[in-house]
C-alpha cells in the first residue's frame, strides 16, 4: 500500500513538472552562446537513432559563422557509434547532402525546412523561435539554464527516429 501511494505521488509530481515545462513558449527562451550550442548538439545528436548507429556525420551550417567555428571543434567527436566528420558552412543550401543542417538565419528557415523534409535530414538551430516555425531541434537558455526544444511534427516530417529518452529532457513543440 505504501509503495502504491509513493508511486502515485511521484507520478503526480512528474505530470505537474511536465505541464509546467510544456507551457513554455520558444519565445520565452533566449539564444545560447555558440560554444554551449555546439556542446549540446553533439550530445543531443546521440538521441537520433539513425545518426548514432554508425558512420560519418557531416554538419552544414547556414548563416552562423560563430556556430560553425564552435562546431568545428567537435570534428572527430563520437556521436554514439558515429563520428562528426565534417562541418561546412555557407549561406545557401548545400551542394552535397549532409546529415545535419543548422539554421542560423531566420530568413532561410522555410527553404531549409523544405530541403530537410525532402531529403530526410535533421534540422537544428540555436534560435528557439525557429523550432516553432518547423526546425526539428533547438537549444536556448532560460533563467541561465540550457533548454532543449523538440518539434515532434518536424521530426516526423524529416523521418527522425528518436530515442524516447529525449522526450524527458526536452520542451516539446507540437
Amino acid at each position: 500500500m505504501k509503495n502504491r501511494k509513493a508511486f502515485v505521488c511521484v507520478m503526480c509530481l512528474c505530470l505537474l513538472m511536465l505541464s509546467i515545462t510544456s507551457s513554455l513558449n520558444a519565445e520565452d527562451i533566449s539564444v545560447a552562446p555558440p560554444k554551449l550550442q555546439a556542446g549540446l548538439f553533439v550530445k543531443l545528436l546521440e538521441f537520433n537513432k539513425g545518426l548514432a548507429s554508425g558512420g560519418d556525420i557531416s554538419i552544414y551550417v547556414m548563416g552562423s559563422p560563430e556556430f560553425a567555428a564552435a562546431m568545428k571543434t567537435g570534428i572527430g567527436k563520437a556521436v554514439g557509434k558515429a563520428r562528426i566528420s565534417a562541418v561546412t558552412e555557407g549561406n545557401n543550401l548545400p551542394t552535397d547532402k549532409p546529415e545535419v543542417i543548422y539554421v542560423g538565419s531566420a530568413s532561410m528557415t522555410d527553404t531549409v525546412i523544405k530541403y530537410t523534409r525532402a531529403n530526410h535530414i535533421i534540422s537544428i538551430t540555436g534560435q528557439p523561435g525557429q523550432v516553432e516555425k518547423g526546425v526539428t531541434l533547438g537549444v536556448g537558455v532560460l533563467a541561465g539554464k540550457p533548454r532543449i526544444l523538440l518539434n515532434l511534427w518536424s521530426s516526423k516530417e524529416e523521418g527522425i527516429d528518436w530515442n524516447p529518452a529525449i522526450l524527458k529532457i526536452s520542451t516539446i513543440i507540437k
